[in-house]
């Protein structure tokens, strides 16, 4: 990354987060977010219908969300109560370059920019499982880092 780059998204981000009203993005959910909230685990119909009438999701991205979330169930990548509600309330999709869309479920780590990756969602899944993170916890997870040429 150019430093001049890295200083004007640092200095953008640092007004964003001074001045709120300031370009700062409104998320349009219907109901705002809540430790209440607990996805249906049942079937993917159930989950997709409460997820766009509750937070406004994208039919396609829950989908994919859905599926991802059953195979890694299926072969214990998930296996606690809280994972489970984690994965599927965390749109991964906001985390990956819009070429990467379509992958955003796939079990591979994809290119965030910058020469950095997010993790496939089967590894962030036994890691968060065995971490054992408690309610009020927090965890910064720092990688080896990542580069391409």
């Amino acid at each position: 990354m150019h430093r001049r780059r890295f200083l004007e998204l640092a200095g953008g981000a640092g007004l964003g987060s001074l001045c709120p009203l300031f370009g700062a993005a409104r998320a349009s959910v219907p109901k705002p977010y809540s430790f209440d909230l607990t996805p249906p685990t049942t079937n993917a119909e159930a989950f997709i219908k409460w997820a766009v009438e509750t937070r406004g999701e994208n039919p396609t991205y829950l989908r994919m969300r859905w599926e991802r979330f059953a195979n890694m169930v299926g072969h214990r990548d998930l296996w606690d109560d809280r994972n489970k509600r984690a994965f599927l309330m965390t749109p991964r999709e906001e985390f990956c370059l819009k070429p990467n869309l379509p992958r955003a479920y796939d079990v591979s780590y994809l290119s965030i920019g910058f020469g950095v990756t997010i993790s496939g969602p089967r590894v962030v899944g036994r890691m968060t499982n065995t971490l054992d993170v408690q309610p009020g916890e927090k965890v910064l997870e720092i990688g080896a880092a990542s580069t391409t040429t």
